[in-house]
């Protein structure tokens, strides 16, 4: 069926571009491709250039020519739940996968190295729960996992978690849900308290007590090429939300009212010209200097990836592709 589909998809294509803020859009969904009714949460070119998207309903995976699909049933179950949050693939080539259903049971790391697929749970590895939010390999090949319960790092024989009560608060609090590992090999944990980080041998924090943030929910955290860190926080009763960037120097806060579609963030990106984007519950935007600029609104944005000078974004209403200027 999958089949089918490609040559509906390369002719539907020519008629699927429309323009939001100068840059012409492109929805994929079922409707039109192979894709599933369901949120694409996560995306990833590997080192072939295929693409993968953990959907709400399994991983699909394209090389160009052909749709495959990977899910709880033709994996044996390897794939515990078929909402695939993160995918990740490791210096080795192999694919890391984090999956959960809805938010009521989380479904563990699955590991596929092309050949066989491998579960790890709670009840089989050192995770210590099942939800996994992020994945990301350190310098030492060691990869790391955020959870609910705190990180969790496995050498591929031994696991070690890291929570805020064995990291005397370095790890400010235990709900990590994004992990990042800039150019010198620190590693830095956007968690539920605040951010922290880890450069191998010790850990610190970055919290409302000890910076000017104006909220701890840290989303995601992210250093671009310049050095600048950018924290995404989320909004709540008394908590304003936005994007926080500290340029070395001085803080500087951004919410809906400098340009951000909405200010609960998802996800920070920054594309081969150096552009940063943010990702939010209502859209997508792009910095210009003091500012930022909607680029894609009404949209739920979960992650982003650039390939051949289109940017692939993943929503709850399925993949966008975007372009600059007119088609």
């Amino acid at each position: 069926m999958i089949g089918k589909w490609i040559g509906r998809l390369l002719v539907a294509s020519l008629f699927l571009w429309s323009v939001s803020y100068g840059y012409t859009v492109k929805l994929l969904n079922s409707e039109n491709s192979p894709l599933p009714s369901a949120a694409v949460w996560d995306i990833l070119f590997d080192v072939k250039g295929r693409l993968w998207l953990g959907t709400g309903k399994g991983v699909y995976v394209f090389d160009g020519s052909e749709w495959k699909v990977y899910n709880s049933k033709n994996t044996d179950k390897k794939l515990f739940k078929d909402s695939v949050v993160k995918v990740f693939q490791d210096s080795k080539g192999r694919f890391w996968f984090a999956t959960r259903s809805s938010f009521i049971g989380g479904g563990g790391v699955t590991l596929y190295d092309g050949k066989s697929w491998r579960l790890f749970r709670t009840q089989n590895s050192g995770l210590p729960s099942n939800f996994v939010w992020d994945i990301v390999e350190d310098a030492r090949g060691r990869l790391w996992f955020a959870t609910d319960k705190g990180v969790v790092v496995y050498d591929g024989n031994n696991w070690k978690v890291y929570n805020k009560a064995n990291t005397a608060l370095g790890l400010p609090g235990d709900s990590v849900w994004d992990i990042f590992r800039d150019s010198e090999g620190n590693l830095w944990f956007a968690t539920d308290k605040g951010v922290g980080w880890f450069n191998g041998r010790e850990w610190r924090n970055m919290t409302k007590s000890n910076a000017p943030l104006d909220n701890d929910n840290v989303s995601c955290v992210f250093v671009d090429s310049t050095g600048r860190l950018w924290f995404g926080t989320r909004s709540g009763y008394i908590t304003k939300g936005g994007v926080v960037m500290y340029d070395g120097k001085d803080f500087h806060f951004f919410h809906k009212s400098d340009g951000l579609p909405h200010n609960d963030v998802n996800v920070i990106y920054e594309d081969k010209k150096g552009n940063i984007w943010v990702g939010t519950r209502g859209g997508l935007a792009r910095f210009a200097g003091k500012a930022f600029e909607t680029v894609l609104d009404g949209y739920r944005v979960w992650d982003m990836a650039e390939r051949k000078g289109e940017f692939y974004i993943a929503t709850s209403r399925g993949l966008v592709i975007l372009k600059e200027g007119s088609r």
